[in-house]
């Protein structure tokens, strides 16, 4: 197991190198269930642009063109077509400290590429892993905002169900609140990703993780009835089922959207229909159903 360490506390780079239930307003929207490299524009008071179904040289080639053009990653998932990488991303150009960010990375290169930046002052920010053939490989951003409260934050990765179901359990009662978390596959098996920071004050909040896609429906069905919105999903998929990871939470919030296993095109209709009537999309998780067929899990939320 490989263990992502606590931190308390201009340079961009981007380099490649159980279902079970983890306690925790708006106009809601039934969760319902590409490959070429997509482009999403956006039209929004606060600039932003996503893209899909990007090779590694095209997500690297986008990368450096927007981060000379002002604009910061803010959200990528990293999944394969035909066992070759693929990235989905979302760039916005909100005012941000420093940042850095990293994708293509073994647990060992990861590993090492947090402990470089945690030592110079950085912390995660988002982290996603996925397999590529049967090993795990990782994305993630690292910035140097500080974390809210006082400013306590621990990330882990490389977790077994049951490990992360001890470390939820252990940092929740420590009062740490799940506020990102990856599912993946390596060698088969299903592993998380996951971030928690100490909030000085908070707002009700649940998470489930190990839900097959009936599953995820239902759990988002019983969730938003009693007033959660969804605020991250992943979708990920081991011995060919598809399962998801997300977390509700109770914080005001504008109107929103989510949706689970669009196909590439059903993906893209969801953007141009959701963007077309004001909503940004904040989150995407890719995910790849035998060697070809990617689906998307996506969270949008209304410009105010």
């Amino acid at each position: 197991m490989s263990l992502s360490v606590t931190t308390l506390g201009q340079a961009v780079v981007l380099l490649s190198a159980l279902a079970s239930v983890l306690p925790g307003t708006t106009a809601a929207a039934a969760s319902i269930p590409h490959n070429d490299a997509s482009k999403i524009e956006a039209r929004a008071p606060v600039p932003w642009t996503a893209r899909h179904g990007l090779t590694s040289a095209q997500y690297q080639s986008t990368f450096d063109f927007l981060a000379s053009s002002g604009y910061r990653l803010a959200y990528v998932a990293g999944y394969t077509w035909n066992n070759d990488p693929r990235y989905a991303a979302i760039w916005d150009k909100n005012v941000t400290a420093a940042w850095v960010a990293r994708h293509g990375l073994t647990a060992a290169q990861y590993q090492q590429a947090f402990d470089t930046y945690t030592s110079q002052g950085y912390r995660p920010k988002h982290v996603y892993g996925y397999a590529v053939g049967s090993s795990a490989r990782y994305a993630a951003i690292w910035d140097k905002t500080p974390a809210p409260g006082n400013g306590a934050w621990l990330a882990r990765h490389d977790l077994g169900p049951a490990q992360y179901q001890q470390a939820f359990d252990l940092y929740r009662s420590q009062g740490y609140r799940l506020v990102h978390v990856s599912g993946y596959a390596d060698n088969g098996q299903a592993r998380y990703a996951a971030l928690w920071e100490k909030p000085s004050a908070g707002y009700s909040w649940v998470a489930r993780h190990g839900l097959t896609s009936s599953q995820y429906q239902q759990a988002f069905n019983d969730y938003t009835s009693q007033g959660y919105r969804p605020v991250k999903v992943s979708g990920y998929v081991v011995g060919g089922v598809d399962y998801y990871a997300a977390i509700w939470d109770k914080a005001p919030s504008p109107p929103w959207v989510a949706r689970h296993g669009l196909t590439s095109d059903q993906y893209q209709s969801a953007v141009d229909q959701w963007t077309g009537q004001g909503y940004r999309l904040t989150v995407v998780s890719a995910y790849t159903m035998g060697s070809n067929q990617d689906r998307y899990a996506a969270i949008w939320v209304k410009d105010q």
